[in-house]
């Protein structure tokens, strides 16, 4: 759901708390997004504006992003320009999808003056754009050439104009009669959301059917269209005066899916205390999850082209493996010309031998090099003979290397697909640092402060506790730290995670459980009857020198698990 005037609306009742306030820190975790810090009243709040195309919104919060080491070029100018200065108002004109926020700081001069941070919440021409006291363009966070519109350009310098007006009304500049004589014909939503700046459909939708259970016009009288028309803008004044039943609409799965200033008359609604919390419920998930996505592609193509790497040189191993019937006949054959030398003419091209190694013995034909001798052409039979034997050791060895190294790598990126928060993603990323696939970092270059990552806790039937790894970090973590005769489950010989089972002697049911939970993430997530192999975690033994997330177990048994969601999703996470 995208936010639409009237959520907007509501957050902005929200967002004006910081008048008064003054702004502490600017930050800009994404490329199209912005944090404020603001103390304002003794308390200290979090301004988000986002130009993401899928979800922009604006809005207070209570998450917080991982920054960027170095800060883009549109942060550090709000930062030289409005950070430290006063929040003056918020304002939305026409209560559409625009915000500004005038704000008062110190100009390059010295002398305060005010600045307009504009927030353009639409859609893929969402913007936030900074403008100064003469109304100038000083930066946009996406600027917009000729190239790019022909509408309106957004590039410094330029002096700002608004989004193209609607042929709308703002609803509280209205009365009730005004608002009623919009109800004319066709839906009443309809009607209503075309003729009023701030309501799309599905908002406008929900609105009526608080007030009505009429969904047509026509099917109205002028005393019900009155009555729902005073409603309405009874609303709207209660709105504007910060009195609001926020909501939350739950779709499948308790997954949030809409947002409401109000609460509407729906199934799967959860009353929510404040307009941010529900806005943070909502777009929490999408945001982290499009996070994920976009900082781990990079990673994902590093990871994919290694293994493309490695599959690769294991082609060759195997050619060089699968050369055993090759190198077994030049021995033969080296063998067998040194046992008949004496019978081999100088100059030959073929020697027609009796090879007595079967049963019984029969003749072969042994190709010869005419201008060595007999003895001479013995000897470099058993030079290739050689260099294939060694040839296919060195391939048996780097066989296994590859191997190992394949194994590690899609554990990696397995593992990046279970990514769900910036401390795992960076924890990923500085493994791959320190194992050679991704650039080391230069001396200019800081870790980035993202606290350690956690696994996954979730509590069986029996009440037995079960967490899972979701990196390498957090698999050899979770093992080492787990007591001797907790039961440790992992797919076999398949990528997945380190599941811990807390308890020595667990039922039927919770270690049913626990290996769902290893299928379920595991590589094997949409397979029917995964092996999964448990024992106690006295018998895992990481070698030394072994790659992250690496270990040998021993004394386990196998069980055969189909990780279906809905199950899955049955085990209560903690």
């Amino acid at each position: 759901m995208t936010m639409d005037g009237l959520n907007l609306f509501a957050a902005s009742r929200e967002i004006a708390w910081l008048a008064g306030g003054k702004i502490e820190k600017i930050h800009q975790p994404e490329k199209d997004e912005l944090v404020l810090a603001v103390r304002a009243g003794g308390n200290h709040y979090r301004l988000l504006l986002s130009a993401n195309p899928s979800h922009a919104r604006a809005q207070l919060t209570g998450s917080k992003r991982a920054n960027p080491l170095d800060a883009p070029a549109f942060c550090m100018l709000l930062r030289r320009r409005i950070a430290g200065g006063r929040v003056l108002s918020v304002t939305q004109p026409h209560m559409d999808r625009v915000l500004e926020i005038t704000i008062e700081a110190q100009n390059e001069l010295g002398d305060l003056a005010p600045y307009r941070l504009i927030g353009e919440i639409m859609g893929k021409y969402s913007n936030i754009i900074l403008v100064d006291d003469q109304g100038r363009i000083l930066d946009a966070i996406r600027r917009v050439g000729p190239g790019m519109s022909s509408v309106r350009m957004l590039l410094p310098g330029l002096t700002y104009s608004p989004p193209p007006a609607q042929d709308k009304r703002e609803i509280l500049n209205q009365t009730p009669e005004q608002i009623a004589a919009v109800f004319q014909s066709g839906r009443v939503d309809k009607a209503l959301s075309n003729a009023f700046f701030g309501l799309s459909p599905q908002m406008a939708a929900a609105l009526c059917a608080c007030f009505t259970d009429k969904t047509l016009c026509e099917q109205l009288n002028p005393e019900e269209k009155l009555a729902l028309s005073q409603k309405l803008h009874g609303f709207y004044q209660d709105l504007a005066a910060g009195k609001m039943a926020p909501a939350l609409a739950l779709g499948e799965g308790d997954v949030p899916v809409a947002v409401y200033p109000f609460h509407p008359n729906l199934d799967g609604v959860r009353p929510m205390d404040t307009m941010w919390e529900a806005l943070d419920a909502l777009y929490e998930s999408q945001d982290t999850q499009g996070r994920m996505q976009r900082h781990g592609a990079g990673i994902r193509r590093t990871l994919l082209n290694n293994i493309e790497r490695c599959e690769r040189k294991l082609a060759v191993y195997q050619a060089a493996i699968g050369g055993e019937a090759e190198m077994e006949r030049l021995r033969l054959y080296g063998e067998l010309l040194t046992a008949n030398l004496h019978g081999i003419a100088p100059g030959a091209k073929e020697a027609a031998v009796l090879n007595y190694y079967l049963d019984p013995p029969a003749p072969v034909a042994i190709p010869l090099d005419p201008q060595h001798s007999p003895s001479e052409n013995a000897q470099r039979y058993y030079r290739k003979y050689q260099k294939a034997k060694a040839a296919r050791e060195t391939a048996l060895a780097r066989q296994a290397e590859a191997l190992e190294e394949l194994a590690y790598l899609e554990g990696q990126l397995d593992n990046l697909g279970k990514c769900t928060e910036d401390g795992e993603l960076a924890e990923l990323t500085e493994e791959l640092r320190q194992m050679g696939y991704l650039k080391a970092r230069t001396a200019r270059q800081k870790q980035p402060k993202v606290p350690p990552s956690k696994p996954m806790h979730f509590i069986a039937s029996d009440g037995t506790d079960i967490f899972v790894g979701k990196n390498n970090r957090q698999n050899d973590a979770l093992t080492a730290k787990a007591a001797g005769e907790d039961i440790w489950l992992h797919t076999k010989e398949i990528p997945g995670s380190h599941v811990i089972l807390k308890s020595p002697a667990p039922s039927k049911e919770a270690l049913y459980e626990a290996c769902l939970l290893a299928a379920w993430y595991s590589k094997a997530r949409g397979s029917e009857n995964v092996p999964v192999d448990y024992t106690p975690r006295k018998y895992v033994k990481k070698p030394g020198g072994a790659k992250p997330g690496m270990v040998i177990y021993t004394t386990n048994k196998t069980a055969y698990v189909t990780p279906e969601e809905a199950r899955v999703l049955q085990i209560q996470k903690a």
